[in-house]
């Protein structure tokens, strides 16, 4: 099962960065994502879960954040889990320059919890689990355009 997650995991990935590229996207809508893979880890992660489920893979929407004590070195990242042990990251090389977050480099990342994961205090009140589409669904009812997005990225498939 890991094997067909990570296989799905850069599929997506990859249909992402084609989305960008072909210009498919109005920033506009979408300005988080002008910088990808900086700043969009929870909506790319949002939208895995659904590429996930529509695939048969039910998952765990996480989010941590890193705190140091100043305002200044305070740091969100978002990623699913799968089967409460397997860790499926598709934007983790945002952090690549930064040694702070262990210079991590992986453009999509699917396996146990290492180094770089520990880095981030998990709140339970930042995890929500997806276990269907209608789960997803009704978790992004009012959120327009993450669906339109989707739609764009999987034409890109």
């Amino acid at each position: 099962m890991i094997e067909k997650i990570e296989q799905l995991a850069i599929r997506f990935r990859n249909a992402i960065e084609k989305t960008i590229y072909a210009r498919d996207v109005d920033y506009k809508y979408y300005s988080w994502f002008y910088e990808f893979p900086r700043y969009c880890c929870g909506k790319s992660s949002e939208l895995l879960a659904l590429y996930l489920l529509e695939n048969g893979i039910k998952s765990a929407y996480i989010c941590g954040s890193y705190r140091d004590g100043t305002f200044e070195n305070t740091q969100s990242h978002a990623w699913l889990m799968y089967d409460n042990d397997t860790i499926i990251d598709i934007t983790g090389d945002q952090f690549r320059y930064d040694s702070l977050f262990l210079n991590f480099d992986k453009q999509v990342y699917v396996g146990p919890e290492i180094d770089f994961y520990r880095l981030f205090e998990i709140d339970d009140m930042d995890c929500c689990n997806y276990f269907s589409i209608e789960d997803w669904q009704r978790i992004h009812e009012q959120d327009f355009t993450a669906l339109e997005l989707y739609s764009k990225i999987i034409k890109h498939i």
